[in-house]
């Protein structure tokens, strides 16, 4: 039997199937029905896991997603209406899972809950074995925010207004300012329970949760390795720092064994192309070199001076010494399709969504492609200390290329021994794990009825497995 790994890569976007195996726990859904959540765990360390959801009531047309993930919890959301208002807030179900080496469980958080965008919420372990849900929802202030609580042991949602009272010192150069805007929560606990609500070009905004009268607090992010008038763009008016959302280039962890805040920046050397891309009709760039830089913090207060750079890694310069490693990415990423394909090097991948390892260690994983918003995607594993690529994995076809994303979790450490990581496919064929997978919006019209008969076969298929 394979050793169950003590931290996985978590694809955020679920599966609607089941699963069946010791991680396996059941609930009910709004409207009374059963729901039955399962986690299979990939091959470490860059191999995907995979959460099974199976309810009649979900919409096949929306995937579950995972919305956060913490120690030994998942918060998910599972949609459970059809039609033109199936991406609305209100269509979603809510449910925390928690993992156990004996008795994993689910619970539905109750109703009616605040209408919140996923990336406004954070999940906090307490010690006396109970969870807290966290929402901070920004207002029309600037610097006021509602704020919504769950204690699970309550079973009632609470609200109310927090302003920041101790703002972050200011930046020595002119970077755009605007509204705070959440690209992620992280928890980093504590008596307070501190939680972090995290703008991934600006700061972040700490709140010890527990607290009887909890307040906000900001803490800046290092500036990007840009040169100043770079920063400056459109004269502070414009997209902050070139392209792309903060997800896109930065990541952030709290590693607790540490006490430190992790975080790093991708920068990207690319020239934009006249033109679309034939093959991926999105826009074409020629990417000459990207560079990894890596922060951390452990004092955390409003100062910038509090970050301290770690390591900076030029792709160009990164070795790859292991020949299986070599042999992956020349039968795969690298590879010559056509004569009019271009030959890359590893420095001419397109980079997006890295993420510091979850562990502590020096290592940061990074989703590659051939070109800008190719479907195929594949995750590689940095090591910053040594400047060499210690590994690299397929992480399969996206239709929805922009949005990839995973968590690297430690919530295999609280599962069964007999847990071990599996099949990748549990189903009967590759081709319908990727359909269950990446499954797509529904059609409107007449393609709709068609896609809709395939939805069923699969879930008829998956009932009877």
């Amino acid at each position: 039997m394979e050793r169950r790994p003590d931290w996985i890569l978590l694809s955020a976007v679920a599966v609607a199937g089941r699963h069946s195996n010791s991680s396996t726990a059941r609930d009910s859904t709004r409207n009374g029905n059963t729901i039955e959540v399962s986690l299979s765990l990939g091959h470490p360390p860059l191999h995907p896991s995979i959460l099974f959801v199976h309810s009649s009531d979900m919409n096949l047309s929306v995937p579950p997603n995972i919305v956060c993930a913490v120690d030994n919890l998942l918060l998910l959301s599972v949609n459970l209406r059809s039609g033109r208002s199936s991406l609305s807030p209100n269509t979603q179900d809510y449910f925390v899972y928690r993992a156990h080496p004996s008795c994993p469980s689910l619970q539905l958080l109750r109703r009616p809950h605040p209408y919140f965008n996923k990336r406004d919420v954070g999940l906090l372990p307490r010690s006396d074995g109970q969870y807290t849900v966290a929402v901070l929802i920004p207002t029309v202030n600037l610097n006021q925010y509602r704020f919504h609580l769950f204690h699970s042991d309550k079973e009632h949602w609470s609200s109310s207004m927090l302003s920041v009272e101790e703002p972050q010192i200011e930046f020595p150069v002119n970077i755009p300012r605007g509204r705070h805007l959440t690209s992620a929560v992280i928890t980093i606990g504590g008596e307070g329970g501190t939680m972090g609500w995290v703008d991934l070009w600006h700061g972040m905004l700490l709140c010890d949760v527990l607290d009887p009268k909890p307040s906000l607090r900001a803490l800046p992010l290092p500036l990007p390795p840009l040169k100043e008038q770079e920063l400056s763009y459109n004269d502070g008016n414009g997209p902050p720092f070139g392209i792309g959302a903060g997800w896109q280039r930065r990541g952030i962890t709290f590693v607790r064994d540490n006490g430190c805040l992790k975080l790093v920046h991708l920068e990207i050397s690319e020239v934009r192309r006249p033109g679309y891309d034939n093959e991926t009709r999105a826009p074409s760039f020629r990417v000459d070199d990207w560079v990894l830089t890596t922060w951390s913090n452990t004092r955390m207060t409003n100062s910038y001076e509090d970050w301290h750079q770690d390591y900076v890694v030029q792709a160009s310069d990164i070795r790859i010494d292991n020949p299986a490693i070599s042999q992956v990415l020349q039968s795969g990423l690298l590879v010559q399709h056509t004569p009019q394909d271009e030959q890359l090097a590893l420095q001419n991948l397109s980079m997006a969504h890295p993420v510091p390892c979850v562990s502590g260690e020096d290592v940061v994983h990074v989703v590659a492609r051939k070109k800008y918003m190719h479907p195929k995607a594949w995750i590689l594993a940095v090591d910053m200390v040594n400047g060499k690529l210690q590994a690299v994995e397929e992480f399969g076809a996206q239709r929805h290329p922009s949005f990839i994303t995973y968590f690297p979790s430690i919530i295999s450490k609280y599962m069964s021994e007999a847990t071990t990581p599996g099949c990748w496919f549990p189903f009967s064929s590759e081709q319908t794990h990727k359909e269950q997978l990446h499954v797509g919006l529904k059609p409107i019209g007449k393609d709709a009825e068609e896609w809709n008969d395939k939805a069923s076969a699969v879930g008829d298929g998956m009932e009877a497995a």
